[in-house]
């Protein structure tokens, strides 16, 4: 077995860096650590997420399912967030939908990547 220390952070590739950034600091309250031309390392409390420039790149993905990052919203903001998705004309591409003890839907970032935001009652 590996023993592993702790989770230092997940890497998302983007084909707009900035485009991405931007996606991440103003929908979803992101933190930028630090930027380059290549990559960006975004916080948002403990969490760190990583965007790779990637000229071309294209989440390959078609099933939310296989992998989304998951945030949890509270359940008053939920509501809010919806509107704030729709006023920024970002599509909703599941949902909102119940799922056992809240509420969920998906979203996908600018490179594609899947985002689940959820509430937990």
């Amino acid at each position: 077995m590996i023993v592993l220390e702790s989770l230092d952070h997940i890497s998302l590739g983007s084909s707009d860096l900035k485009k991405s950034i931007e996606f991440y600091v103003d929908v979803l309250d992101f933190e930028v650590a630090e930027e380059t031309d290549r990559f960006a390392i975004l916080q948002l409390d403990h969490f760190s997420l990583r965007l790779n420039h990637i000229d071309g790149y294209v989440c390959q993905q078609d099933n939310p399912s296989a992998f989304s990052l998951s945030f949890i919203v509270d359940v008053d903001d939920f509501t809010n967030a919806i509107s704030e998705l729709e006023e920024k004309k970002i599509q909703i591409v599941v949902g909102p939908v119940v799922i056992e003890g809240g509420e969920s839907m998906i979203i996908r970032d600018p490179g594609g990547n899947w985002i689940e935001l959820f509430y937990k009652e």
